[in-house]
């Protein structure tokens, strides 16, 4: 398979002007972002007279950025949960079966450890505690102390998971090989240990997100900065690795986080949610400055991020209510193309929902033909499905559509793949 990358160098805009990044977005005008706008790419040889090829958009700032709460909220918590969890904090969900259920990990308080519920992804408001609850407590006289929580749990295959989890400011890592049954610890000590005093987790390096890219995997861990003040500032550091266990720092730490320059006595950038789609790194995270709410931010590589431009993505609701003052610690899921969010609120012991609503995009249309220039002998605009084979001939033509129902908000247009199958 060849790939090859347009540029968009080539071709007219319409509604579209390149940003400080050089990508493609909508015109800006006195009264916000235009509602619609198309890039028409010059015809591209494909070198062979018939083939099958993909059509990929590099796109980004698609994702929503702004959530429905469920009116049911919470939809999980200790009352719901075993008589061993009084407190349903930091949940991890992994979808499985095949994609038709999910397994929602989290812990409870102090010596309660971590269990999990499952739900059909059909329902993500309907949840049943595993008998088997809780699945991993707290080991007594090591570094872990009395409590461990914030679990992130990831399967390396069908039977072999992983489950992250922080305990005292740091971290550590189970394995289970039923699928997330049982768990056994690999080995007696914290995954990372913290930096010097002068280094930017000198404090903690705790709370992992952990993601596999390729052969590569990422972790963006909440780390915790010396104050000689005593004030509280706390970002998101990155480290990676080749098998998941043995990590590397990153030079450029942290990667997302405050600048801690106006002295506020507080200043909290921790526990994200990580995703890889479409070339794009999306991240949900929870600030706090002083209380939390839900941020987003986007990169391309995992280490620069760009912060969305609508601050927060989620908030608190109207009081009286259960999350009146605070949410945070992101989950986020995708089924059927819809966005899927799980939070906690006050107290950080329940779990809510919220459901993603689009408000930008990105559709790509094509034609091909024999001819160098489209005459009638090509084939009539179709829409492109992602990943969805296209019969082309020689010469192909991409059209990009970007769209916006918020004045304030546009999508960008990076780039094009065309994959040759």
């Amino acid at each position: 398979m060849s790939i090859s990358t347009w540029n968009l160098q080539q071709g007219t805009a319409k509604n579209l002007a390149r940003d400080k990044r050089g990508r493609w977005r909508l015109q800006r005008t006195a009264h916000g972002y235009e509602q619609r706008g198309e890039f028409l790419c010059a015809a591209q040889d494909l070198g062979r007279d018939t083939q099958r090829v993909t059509v990929l958009p590099l796109a980004q700032w698609t994702a929503p950025l702004r959530w429905e709460k469920h009116e049911a909220n919470p939809i999980y918590g200790p009352e719901k949960s075993g008589a061993w969890d009084t407190w349903t904090n930091g949940v991890s969900i992994v979808p499985c079966d095949g994609g038709k259920t999910y397994r929602m990990y989290y812990a409870g308080n102090e010596g309660e450890g971590i269990g999990f519920a499952e739900a059909s992804v059909d329902d993500p408001l309907t949840w049943k505690e595993h008998p088997a609850s809780p699945v991993l407590r707290p080991r007594e006289g090591s570094w872990e102390g009395p409590r461990i929580n914030q679990p992130r749990v990831v399967a390396v295959s069908a039977e072999h998971w992983r489950m992250y989890y922080s305990a005292s400011w740091m971290m550590g890592v189970a394995e289970s090989f039923d699928g997330g049954v049982t768990w056994e610890r690999c080995g007696d000590e914290p995954l990372i240990e913290r930096g010097g005093p002068d280094s930017p987790d000198g404090g903690g390096a705790c709370v992992p997100m952990v993601l596999r890219v390729g052969e590569r995997w990422m972790m963006w861990y909440t780390a915790v900065q010396l104050n000689p003040e005593g004030h509280q500032n706390i970002h998101l550091c990155l480290a990676t690795s080749a098998d998941g266990v043995h990590w590397e720092k990153h030079p450029d730490n942290p990667v997302l986080g405050d600048d801690f320059s106006d002295g506020a006595p507080r200043s909290v950038t921790s526990r994200c949610y990580v995703r890889h789609d479409g070339g794009v790194f999306r991240m949900w995270y929870s600030f706090a400055k002083p209380r939390y709410r839900i941020l987003y931010a986007e990169s391309l590589d995992g280490v620069e991020w760009e912060r969305a431009p609508l601050a927060p993505v989620l908030g608190p609701s109207p009081a009286p209510a259960w999350d009146d003052e605070i949410v945070e610690y992101p989950e986020v899921q995708i089924h059927g193309g819809e966005l899927r969010l799980w939070f906690c609120g006050n107290g950080y012991g329940s779990v809510g929902f919220a459901r993603g609503v689009p408000e930008t995009g990105v559709r790509l249309f094509a034609r091909t033909g024999g001819p160098p220039a489209p005459d009638s002998s090509w084939t009539d605009w179709t829409q492109i499905e992602s990943g969805q084979p296209l019969e082309a001939r020689r010469f192909l033509q991409v059209r990009a559509e970007l769209w916006s129902s918020n004045p304030e908000l546009s999508p960008a247009l990076n780039h094009i793949h065309v994959h040759a199958l």
